[in-house]
């Protein structure tokens, strides 16, 4: 891919000023920008340049559903590449050309380019004998995905709503046998959800993972539990040990998240009833219901402290 026409897109729920910080960056990087308001309620403090597309969607339709209509408009404007990315994110003046430069190099076969590094966590999964780096459970913001990768595989899946829309996608792609790929050395900034030390004396211990462990917002279990379900009972090809793998891995965070939430029985029902939704086949928005649930969790732990 020579001299691609690259785009981006930024999904936005009742933004603050880092969706401004995220725009003005990206903005020399692209041909277009367009920016997705997911149903905002109120309106924004700010206004975006005028360059900037705005694309208002009438309700909060979940992520993969304000991306893909973003990848839509630019697909149709001609877009060799998207670039997606959530309103918090922070690549660097150089990403985009670095991330092009990484699908440029991989050849065809690619499902996408993206930062090795996510929030100081690393993406890659594996050195290729071509020396490239294939990456495994790739975060969505800052994927550069090229337009073929969207026809063969798909847009993003709308009725997961929130959480596993970026896995479920890398691991359709997988199964049509595209790779994603690291850019070496490119760190992507973003805010994840707030690391919290356990009260008592596992909180003394200092051991990441077992006093300290980081937490979603509490309704995001529900669909994390749910979406876990129906990606699994998906079952794509040449996923299964990476499946069972993640599996595995998630259950323990979420018996933590058990023993921390209070009232624990909220949380419970919250899962709960995720995995018999997922069971169910029943996607989409949570539950108005559960609403009011996920409202009354609050965590047994201690917010910790960010010393830079």
């Amino acid at each position: 891919m020579n001299d691609p026409v690259v785009d981006a897109v930024i999904s936005a729920f009742e933004p603050d000023a880092d969706l401004l910080g995220c725009v003005r960056g990206l903005l020399p990087q692209v041909r277009r920008l367009v920016v997705v308001d997911d149903g905002s309620r109120d309106p924004w403090p700010f206004e975006l340049p005028d360059e900037v597309r705005v694309i208002r969607l009438a309700e909060n339709s979940g992520i993969a559903a304000a991306l893909n209509r973003g990848v839509e408009d630019c697909l149709a404007a001609g877009a060799d590449a998207v670039l997606t990315l959530d309103q918090d994110s922070e690549l660097p003046e150089d990403g985009v050309e670095r991330l092009v430069e990484t699908l440029h190099a991989s050849g065809e076969r690619t499902a996408f380019a993206a930062p090795e590094y996510f929030a100081g966590v690393r993406q890659v999964h594996r050195v290729d004998d071509r020396g490239r780096l294939v990456t495994r459970h790739t975060i969505q913001s800052g994927m550069l995905v090229p337009a073929s990768t969207w026809h063969e595989a798909g847009l993003l899946r709308e009725d997961l709503f929130i959480d596993l829309v970026d896995t479920e996608f890398e691991m359709r792609c997988s199964s049509f046998g595209l790779d994603g790929v690291a850019a070496p050395g490119l760190h992507l900034g973003h805010r994840l959800g707030t690391q919290q030390r356990r009260h008592g004396w596992l909180g003394r211990l200092g051991i990441v993972g077992i006093s300290q462990l980081t937490l979603s917002t509490p309704f995001r279990y529900y669909y994390r539990v749910r979406n876990r379900v129906v990606v699994n009972r998906e079952r794509l090809p040449g996923t299964r040990g990476w499946r069972t793998r993640d599996t595995l891995i998630e259950a323990i965070h979420f018996v933590n998240v058990l023993t921390l939430a209070r009232p624990r029985r909220s949380m419970w029902r919250l899962m709960s009833r995720a995995v018999r939704d997922g069971r169910a086949g029943r996607t989409g928005r949570m539950p108005t219901e559960l609403t009011a649930v996920a409202r009354q969790v609050r965590w047994a732990a201690d917010p910790i402290e960010d010393d830079g």
